[in-house]
């Protein structure tokens, strides 16, 4: 089981890493964002906008709403100026969230209709928030890997080191 200090640690954590992914990106070279790495979704444009996608389809579902974007192929965003815009904002929206959740939601289930098997299915929150996070950090080492292809180092990319975590200060 998880707990609210969890997802706000979680949380920190996945902006930092995308801030840091994001900021060298800026290093690549004209059309390399956009240019098939053979990553799961090809691209890292896409596999950032796949990241986005879902982030928002969760946040969708964690808040009751029905699910805003169906089309998740559909880009996000044109260039990577758009992409931090996003990214920042999106981060910022996910970080004033979880500062809300409670051990007592965390403890509850949540049914949702999943698009990818076709079904109404509930699992436990704690479990689906997880995945969320997880989600993230799986897709970003693909990014990280096509960076480092690309011959860009990205950093320090482990949580205990995560300068947004206030105990670490």
């Amino acid at each position: 089981m998880i707990d609210p200090e969890y997802c706000v640690a979680l949380a920190e954590y996945n902006r930092w890493q995308n801030e840091s992914l994001l900021n060298v990106s800026e290093k690549l070279k004209s059309g390399e964002l956009e240019e098939d790495k053979k990553l799961f979704f090809g691209s890292m444009a896409k596999t950032w906008n796949h990241i986005i996608m879902m982030d928002l389809s969760w946040l969708d579902r964690f808040h009751s709403r029905p699910i805003q974007k169906l089309d998740f192929q559909e880009m996000q965003f044109s260039n990577l100026t758009e992409l931090k815009k996003l990214r920042t904002e999106l981060d910022s929206t996910i970080s004033e969230w979880v500062k809300t959740i409670t051990s007592e939601w965390l403890t509850q289930d949540l049914k949702f209709y999943s698009y990818m098997y076709k079904k109404e299915i509930t699992l436990p929150i704690w479990l689906l928030i997880t995945h969320f996070f997880n989600h993230q950090t799986h897709h970003r080492s693909q990014i990280s890997t096509a960076l480092l292809q690309s011959g860009l180092d990205y950093g320090v990319t482990d949580i205990p080191w995560n300068p947004f975590y206030p105990k670490l200060r």
